[in-house]
């Protein structure tokens, strides 16, 4: 696999671990199938007893739906922020490690 699938891959997995839970029962296994664990197209939907179009359809919307659901929230990249203020935290200077835990606490007191 190239880096570029690998990084949509991930993405993606990111996505359902934040706005998983907001699918359908039927979106959520679709997805789990194909994402987590790894069976193709064909194998799910013969599994399902739908067609392929119809697993390919149903992934592409429900990924299409978390990535609207961060772009409207932004859950996904706060924690990525709220991650990367905690690493200057234990890794800066004296200085960026008091500037990142004062972001750390405004992230915190305004919501993750």
């Amino acid at each position: 696999m190239s880096a570029d699938i690998l990084a949509d891959r991930d993405e993606a997995v990111r996505l359902f671990e934040v706005y998983g839970p907001l699918l359908t029962e039927r979106e959520k296994a679709l997805f789990s199938y194909y994402y987590s664990y790894d069976l193709s197209l064909s194998e799910i939907a013969e599994n399902e007893s739908i067609s392929r179009a119809a697993v390919s359809d149903s992934l592409g919307k429900s990924l299409s739906k978390m990535k609207e659901d961060e772009s409207r929230l932004g859950l996904l990249s706060r924690q990525r922020e709220a991650t990367k203020l905690l690493k200057e935290a234990r890794e800066g200077s004296p200085k960026e490690r008091e500037s990142a835990l004062a972001k750390l606490e405004e992230i915190l007191n305004h919501g993750i």
